[in-house]
């Protein structure tokens, strides 16, 4: 058992009628922080949000820390997505979680390079590689408020270099997909090993994108980001869901597609990727916005 603490709110210590007006919608988080409309239409703040620590098993998977840190909360909101995703929020951001991802998918690039000797592939290993080693160095970032005044210009050039990185990478992917039919049976296996897991990581640096710029109150910036890079993920994802569902059905039609058998055993891992609720959830939870003006 490998013990970790994460803070989540408190919400038995949150006013009673913000609490309501999150679960008709109209409370604005940002990084902790509660906003809504006052009786004269102007955003002010609700609340700083109250938090807890609690202490989780962080040798257990992201699902199962999940339902630890919801059974600790002990608070039903309307919101249940909204709840979710600020819980998978903290998981990966305060854990070890992503930076365990990061050091598996680090182990897959190195096994790849090794055994693969196309230079494109190996382009794309070295910018993904560096791409995730950015995303660490922002969630260390965003572990301490109390740094903000001091690392706003590192953190300026994080969110420069994280977009242009995201974009860049997943413009690639295609090509790196198309070269698994060329490749040997071994490659093959690996380079959609890596391709998986590069995929299921992808929402969670999204999230934390996202994060930094609303740290650093770049909330309409954030709102954007969270947009695109969704948009764009979705898509990527949608044509390699694609692409593997052509492949896998070689098995059936007997037509000697490329590797197919090999899509075939590995369809339970695919089905969890182009399932994922966990996913799904943080790259939704920042289209939960201020529906309208409340008065207090």
């Amino acid at each position: 058992m490998i013990q970790e603490s994460v803070f989540v709110f408190d919400w038995e210590n949150v006013k009673a009628e913000v609490l309501e007006e999150f679960n008709l919608g109209n409370v604005d988080l940002r990084d902790g922080v509660a906003y809504w409309f006052n009786e004269n239409g102007k955003k002010v703040i609700a609340q700083h949000m109250p938090l807890k620590e609690v202490v989780i098993d962080g040798s257990k998977g992201i699902k199962s820390v999940l339902d630890q840190l919801q059974v600790a909360q002990n608070v039903q909101l309307t919101a249940t997505a909204l709840s979710t995703g600020l819980i998978l929020g903290a998981i990966v951001l305060q854990t070890m979680y992503l930076a365990k991802k990061i050091d598996k998918l680090q182990q897959q690039i190195d096994l790849v390079s090794q055994d693969v000797q196309s230079q494109n592939v190996l382009y794309f290993m070295g910018q993904l590689s560096e791409y995730f080693g950015l995303v660490e160095s922002v969630r260390v970032l965003l572990l301490d408020k109390d740094l903000i005044e001091e690392s706003q210009g590192i953190a300026e050039q994080y969110m420069a270099q994280l977009a242009a990185k995201r974009n860049e990478l997943l413009s690639l992917i295609d090509n790196l997909v198309s070269y698994v039919d060329s490749a040997s049976e071994r490659h093959a296996s690996l380079m959609l090993d890596f391709i998986n897991m590069m995929l299921d990581l992808l929402p969670k640096s999204i999230h934390l994108e996202v994060q930094l710029y609303e740290r650093y109150g770049k909330y309409k910036l954030a709102d954007h980001i969270a947009e695109t890079a969704k948009q764009r993920y979705e898509q990527v994802l949608a044509n390699y869901k694609l692409w593997c569902n052509n492949k896998a059905r070689g098995v059936l039609s007997g037509s000697g597609t490329e590797h197919a058998k090999l899509f075939h055993e590995k369809e339970s891992l695919l089905k969890q990727l182009f399932n994922s609720e966990i996913n799904q959830t943080l790259l939704k939870v920042h289209e939960i916005k201020v529906l309208a003006p409340v008065c207090v």
